[in-house]
């Protein structure tokens, strides 16, 4: 029996039951409501075709629901990896570790994403220099959970930050440092990978609210002496401290040692970086500077593509730097015209007895790879002259691990509508782990491999198109009919073939600190370098099913993404990335510098309060903060809505209070000075109560509510206000009026107590 669905619980006879309530209200007229009244009979059989109708409409196939999702645009989420930010020490020569190189973590595998280049460096000492304190926080910058400060609490103009190396940095040499900062709002959480902004979407829409220098100290050949000399950024993915990232630069002249207090036990070779312009609204925490660092993703590659442009003339081979193309098992491939690929033959180069004719003839290239094992090079033509690609040829490395490379070859087509293969030995968790080519064969009896392309399902296929379905849960792929999507040519031998696998993805990758630690290719581990995750690895996620995806597909329609009403302004400005915003206020019909707003209005505008995060007590935003979430809602904005991102205005509260209280009370005076900080401040509270309301007038009843609330007052004998700040005005009972995008923050509360004996 199938299980009943809860689309609508009513029974028949609840439904029966609520028509009938309705008739006095519907048709007064109608007062027969016995069985033999021809009406009931109707109702009772409109209530039976609704009680089936629901059954049926609550049993909707899963088949029907992601047909419903895919006219949405909602696909349900495939498994992800985890990704974790690789430190690599102990590095005494230089060496290059290729794009792919393999990791371990416990039983987990993890795979450089990038190609890095290691050479001998390491960091000394690290400096903070305020107007007021020099400190050395080498030790702090061991340990990922202890932050310090770049700039000192108050990021002052001309504060420094000094980091020395422990050799001199030759001129021209380009060095990557990587700075993780504590994120406003992110205190004792571990940031990741998958967390950081990509750093080109980040340039665009992030303004930095500081400027920074970096400097090095060097000989200046011009002055011919030694001075602070500007350093050569390449890239800064930190946007000036503020998101953490990558900044890679290198040294236009050559380092001269010098001494910088407090580290005065010997010179060293400095950079020193610079606070030019202040307007942090959170003064950047760093949690730690690594050199040597790069992604590693959870996966196992097991075979891949790497496809090259062959340019000719006296181009003879080309190159690749990925770990399977150094350590594996290399195979090449070259398009033709109609876009399939053949193979060409590795020569033997120990075959010296091989006729040179038949090499001549013949589709030969060579392997060489570097004594350093970060490379390969792929040499056309054989050891004499033989046939070379031509110009603008693809040529295409297929890169296996070595027992993998015996596993690539699926099954063979025998030309039927609806063929299935089974993957048995390749558990692979993601829908686009494999990548699949199909031979057909030729009058020659060589085979031509077509490239085909995996979808989710035949039902946008046409009877031509190359593609194939592939279930992760059953290791199947699937081929298609003739009519959704091609049938893959019948061959005497095998022509169903594998030319990119990867395992790996799900929740298990999202190991611990301090996990990946382990070299996988021995050659590797013989260089002596460590390797180490200084923070978790993260992102990792099983396949979503189908319930999960309709949860999400519900949440996202809700999601606001056009700026509309006063929430959807106050919401997308709340989601701005780069700008840490604690509180916010959308205005409507408000510019700035409307004098008498409500009764005067400025249509088709609205002015977005931020106030961001901060240590000060009233956190001001600068312009770039502005720029920025300006910039964040102008892309979700109407058209025809002019929108002012305004800082808000601050009014400093003093209240003055004369309370008779009883007399073990009478010196609490502080206790009731700080329920009013409490209840005079811009933020909200750490308990979660909320901070004053944006334009809320300060009344007196507020005031004598909070303090007469409290333990031992009795009564409150006088009481005033005073108020310093823009647009504020005092109505005559004594209370603040504020602009409509102003807050307060308390200033010295004057509270006299007096003893109820002494009246």
């Amino acid at each position: 029996m199938l299980p009943r669905l809860p689309l609508d619980d009513r029974s028949f006879a609840e439904i029966v039951q609520h028509s009938r309530r309705l008739i006095p209200k519907r048709v007064p007229e109608w007062t027969d409501e016995n069985a033999h009244d021809p009406g009931m009979t109707i109702l009772e059989l409109f209530a039976w075709l609704t009680e089936m109708q629901r059954y049926f409409i609550s049993r909707v196939p899963d088949k029907n629901r992601r047909k419903f999702l895919d006219l949405l645009g909602v696909a349900p989420a495939d498994t992800q990896s985890a990704e974790a930010l690789i430190q690599f020490t102990n590095v005494t020569e230089q060496t290059t570790l290729p794009r792919g190189t393999k990791l371990m973590a416990e039983d987990q595998m993890f795979e450089t994403d990038t190609t890095v280049k290691l050479v001998p460096l390491s960091l000394d000492r690290i400096i903070t220099r305020t107007e007021r304190e020099a400190n050395d926080v080498t030790a702090s910058n061991i340990h990922s959970d202890v932050v310090y400060y770049a700039f000192g609490a108050d990021a002052k103009q001309s504060s420094k930050l000094y980091i020395s190396f422990d050799r001199e940095l030759i001129s021209g040499e380009q060095i990557t440092l990587n700075i993780e900062l504590m994120q406003p709002g992110n205190e004792g959480q571990e940031r990741h990978a998958s967390e950081l902004l990509d750093p080109l979407l980040a340039a665009s829409v992030i303004t930095p609210s500081s400027r920074l220098s970096w400097k090095v100290y060097g000989y200046d050949e011009a002055t011919e002496t030694a001075a602070w000399l500007p350093l050569d950024i390449v890239r800064d993915e930190t946007l000036h401290l503020t998101l953490s990232g990558k900044m890679t630069f290198r040294v236009g002249a050559s380092m001269r040692a010098v001494t910088v207090h407090p580290a005065s036990d010997r010179a060293r070779y400095w950079i020193c970086c610079t606070l030019e312009e202040p307007g942090y609204e959170m003064p950047p925490r760093i949690r730690q500077l690594m050199l040597h660092t790069t992604i590693a993703v959870q996966r196992d590659t097991l075979c891949e593509v790497i496809d090259l442009p062959f340019h000719g003339g006296e181009q003879t081979s080309i190159v690749s730097d990925t770990y399977l193309s150094v350590f594996g098992k290399i195979r090449v491939q070259v398009q033709n015209i109609d876009f399939s690929w053949t193979y060409w033959q590795e020569e033997e180069t120990s075959d010296m007895k091989s006729d040179h004719l038949t090499k001549q003839r013949s589709k030969l290239y060579s392997v060489k790879r570097s004594p350093g094992k970060d490379y390969l090079e792929v040499h056309f033509g054989g050891s004499v002259d033989g046939v070379m690609p031509e110009a603008g040829q693809m040529i295409r490395i297929i890169a296996s691990m070595p027992k993998f490379d015996l596993l690539r070859l699926v099954g063979r087509s025998n030309g039927l509508p609806g063929q299935s293969f089974d993957l048995y030995d390749v558990p692979c968790k993601k829908k686009d782990a494999i990548k699949l080519q199909v031979g057909e064969s030729e009058a020659t009896g060589e085979l031509k491999w077509f490239d085909w392309t995996r979808v989710d399902d035949f039902d946008h296929s046409g009877p031509g198109d190359r593609h194939y379905v592939y279930d992760p849960v059953g290791r199947r792929i699937y081929f298609g009919n003739g009519e959704r999507g091609a049938i893959p040519a019948s061959c005497l031998e095998e022509n169903i073939c594998l030319i990119g696998c990867e395992l790996g993805g799900g929740e298990r990758g999202n190991v611990k600190s301090g996990l990946i630690t382990e070299w996988v290719c021995n050659v590797q581990a013989e260089n002596g370098i460590k390797v180490d995750n200084p923070f978790y690895a993260a992102g990792g996620s099983e396949a979503e099913t189908l319930a999960e995806t309709l949860q999400r597909a519900q949440t996202e329609l809700k999601r606001t993404f056009r700026a509309v009403t006063d929430e959807d302004y106050e919401t997308i400005a709340r989601e701005t990335p780069g700008a840490a915003v604690a509180r916010v206020q959308a205005i409507p019909l408000y510019r700035p510098g409307l004098a008498d707003y409500p009764r005067e209005r400025a249509a088709g505008q609205v002015s977005v309060v931020v106030v961001p995060y901060s240590l000060s007590e009233t956190p001001t935003p600068s312009a770039g903060f502005l720029q920025t979430v300006r910039k964040h809602i102008d892309s979700r904005r109407l058209i025809t809505t002019e929108v002012h991102v305004i800082p808000p205005v601050y009014i400093k509260v003093t209240v003055h209070a004369v309370v008779v209280v009883e007399p073990q009370f009478i010196d609490e005076g502080e206790r009731l000075v700080e329920q009013l900080r409490r209840l005079l401040r811009p933020l909200d509270g750490d308990d979660g109560s909320p901070g004053w309301t944006f334009g809320r007038a300060v009344y007196k009843g507020d005031i004598y509510n909070s303090l007469s609330g409290s333990n031992g007052v009795l009564f409150i004998q006088d009481l005033w206000l005073d108020a310093e700040g823009a647009h504020v005005k005092k109505s005559a009972g004594g209370d603040l009026i504020l602009p409509p995008h102003g807050l307060v923050f308390s200033g010295s509360h004057e509270i006299e107590l007096i003893s109820s004996t002494h009246l």
